[in-house]
């Protein structure tokens, strides 16, 4: 919308939603958005849904398809046909449903043939473009707005990073609901009147009712209490990862809140009332009290588990949702797909990678069929290496799978949405810890130099490159799902809970381990054998000891991985050194490297760093653009130790010119500049 009205194109724009929590979350979005450093809400006048008529100088007017319909179809002055040159429809769909209770605005109209005759009359009274938004057409949706002219599907944006993937569901089963249960006529049975009253009837025929009808036309107290009661194997309700479940009506949500309730108190005696509750477009009947309750459940801790019936299955975006439970069989594909996307959006934060699924009522094998939102990693016990060894056999290529695509291509798309769902957990995790931090800095390194990218845009490179060239480039990186493995091992250390035990303890040893050496002074012995026996088991060693300049970004990491595979870390050197020397030095491998070979003073690298840009600046009368980017080189030095073309490819670099830039800058004097830092970061006096 900002492109459409910066640009002219449009004067106004509609934002039309079909109901008030919708709005209200279009309208915190605006407040959030930021573009240029300015709020897009104080970039534009922007009215909300109080707001009746947009000003002159309103450039978008967010408002629902129920306010519509009665400033203009019921009012004796209507809206002028002009008033808006464009509407946006968020949610396009809505007007699907054939197996909801109708809430909220949609009470308002006697059926649903109602709601999208009033639905259509609106978006044609405007003289407007219409864009409509939506994850999941139907067929009235075609109907209005024609063929949609873009499609993005849910397994794409898997894949790229932007959505969640789901495990295979949870299949819950009760003999009930495995068995059914079957009434003879002429039984007497106990009938549940609207006011929660019992009542005795005499049943006219046989009835059979199976799993669908359960809580619908049979209420069986036993079935939920069994299936809440499962549930407590799996939930946190004092965790971060929060849970939906899905119910028939408000008098089945209440009973399924109660039942939850009694079962996790048993598990968790302390848990507090609040983190059990339903929310329904029935609460109270009061719309911004529903619209707090949902923000509650956005923003707070607490309510960590919300039972509801449709209220939330669609448009409203709460990204700790991890679990969606299903105690409602529904027939509708569009409404299916809309419950679980609930679930899919990405919340590093509370170590969200993938989301669940507990069907409790057998809808998954019901609705598979016509499911878009099938689970990308189908198979997410199979391990990253058998997926890279698949996309690697030739044979995998010639066997042709049931929608045309070859086992490799289907084992590439695993593959990606494996790799999406670590990349986005240690993105997260890195600034928690070191141990990972570092693991991500090295695997940029590698990724950098064999796919040209780093480790977080790896997944979406190896999609947009294909199976092929894929496997091209985990030939190029032996080890690397290895080290992968090593990282979900140190991400998932960060995420599992302690036991609390109230005990006494006291500590009666300090010490570091350093492999299979007894002491750190054996491992720097270690180190300092290897570096001076081995002088020529790596090229780039060579250029370390003996010319620094020519070394390479290329080399540098091809020197780490070797040493990492002696065990001789970058971490673990500084550590071993601090407890032999007491002195915390952070010399980087090509000090450690330089002092075992050369005799070189150990001393932090940034120090050298900073020596060499003093001399450098002493030896010119450099102008202030000159002295200017010294100091970038320097401070670009200290975080990446070596420099070389392609680093002045990517970052500030990159934005402020490049290389030629550079080049222009020192009078096509760079490459000078670039070796004296090198040599003069190892002179003597630094």
């Amino acid at each position: 919308m900002f492109r459409l009205i910066q640009s002219q194109r449009f004067k106004r724009v509609l934002f039309l939603v079909d109901r008030r929590s919708l709005g209200e979350q279009a309208l915190g979005s605006f407040e959030d958005t930021r573009i240029n450093g300015d709020t897009f809400n104080s970039i534009f006048d922007i009215k909300g849904l109080t707001d009746k008529f947009p000003e002159d100088s309103t450039k978008i007017h967010v408002a629902t398809v129920q306010s519509l319909v009665k400033r203009t179809l019921q009012s004796d002055e209507p809206m002028p046909v002009g008033r808006y040159d464009c509407i946006v429809v968020d949610e396009a769909h809505r007007g699907y449903i054939l197996d909801k209770e109708q809430t909220e605005g949609e009470l308002q109209f006697r059926s649903q043939l109602d709601y999208v005759s009033a639905y259509r009359r609106i978006l044609d009274h405007f003289d407007a473009v219409k864009i409509a938004l939506t994850a999941t057409p139907a067929l009235h949706t075609v109907d209005i707005f024609g063929e949609p002219v873009y499609r993005y599907t849910y397994r794409t944006a898997v894949i790229d990073g932007y959505l969640i993937d789901q495990d295979p569901p949870i299949q819950i089963v009760t003999r009930n609901a495995q068995d059914g249960v079957y009434l003879s006529e002429g039984e007497q049975v106990e009938r549940l009147n609207p006011q929660g009253e019992l009542i005795n009837d005499t049943l006219a025929d046989d009835q059979d009712f199976e799993v669908a009808d359960f809580n619908r036309g049979l209420v069986i107290p036993a079935f939920n209490r069994a299936v809440c009661g499962e549930l407590t194997k799996y939930l946190d309700p004092t965790g971060q990862q929060k849970t939906l479940v899905f119910c028939v009506t408000n008098a089945h949500a209440d009973m399924v809140v109660d039942e939850l309730r009694s079962a996790f108190k048993k598990k968790y005696p302390q848990l507090e009332h609040d983190a059990i509750i339903k929310i329904t477009g029935d609460a109270d009947k009061d719309a911004k009290k529903v619209q707090s309750m949902i923000v509650r459940f956005n923003k707070e801790r607490l309510p960590n588990i919300v039972v509801t019936v449709d209220l939330l299955t669609t448009g409203v975006d709460i990204p700790s949702i991890c679990n969606i439970v299903f105690l409602r069989k529904v027939k509708s594909r569009i409404l299916y797909e809309q419950m679980k996307g609930r679930a899919t959006r990405l919340c590093p934060s509370v170590g969200k990678t993938s989301f669940k699924i507990f069907d409790c009522v057998d809808i998954y094998s019901s609705l598979e069929s016509v499911d878009t939102m099938r689970p990308v990693v189908v198979r997410p016990q199979v391990e990253l290496q058998t997926l890279v060894n698949e996309i690697t056999d030739s044979e995998t290529y010639k066997t042709i799978e049931a929608d045309g695509r070859s086992f490799a291509e289907h084992s590439h798309e695993q593959l990606v949405a494996k790799l999406q769902r670590i990349i986005g957990l240690a993105t997260y995790s890195r600034d928690r810890s070191e141990t990972v931090d570092k693991q991500v800095r090295r695997l940029d390194e590698l990724c950098l130099d064999a796919a040209g990218v780093n480790f977080g845009g790896l997944a979406l490179r190896l999609r947009e490159k294909g199976p092929h060239w894929s496997a091209e480039i985990f030939n190029k990186l032996p080890g690397f799902i290895a080290r992968l493995e090593r990282l979900k091992t140190d991400i998932n250390a960060l995420r599992d809970a302690p036991i609390f035990l109230d005990i006494d303890d006291e500590v009666v040893s300090v010490k570091s381990l350093y492999g299979d050496y007894d002491t750190p002074q054996d491992f720097l012995e270690a180190f300092d054998a290897l570096v001076q026996h081995a002088p020529n088991a790596q090229p780039a060693l060579q250029a370390v000891i003996n010319r620094p300049r020519d070394l390479t970004r290329k080399g540098l990491v091809e020197l780490q991985e070797w040493f990492d595979r002696q065990h001789f870390e970058e971490s673990s050197l500084r550590s071993a050194w601090k407890a032999t020397r007491n002195e915390d030095i952070a010399a980087r491998l090509i000090g450690h490297i330089r002092r075992a070979a050369v005799g070189d003073a150990l001393k932090p690298f940034d120090e050298r760093v900073d020596h060499a840009l003093a001399r450098i600046k002493a030896e010119n009368d450099w102008s202030d653009e000159q002295i200017n980017w010294l100091d970038r080189l320097a401070q670009a030095l200290k975080e990446k130790v070596v420099l070389d073309d392609d680093v002045f490819k990517t970052g500030n670099f990159h934005r402020r010119g490049g290389k030629p830039m550079l080049q222009r800058t020192f009078d096509d004097n760079l490459d000078s500049v670039l070796d004296k830092f090198s040599d003069y970061i190892w002179d003597e006096l630094a």
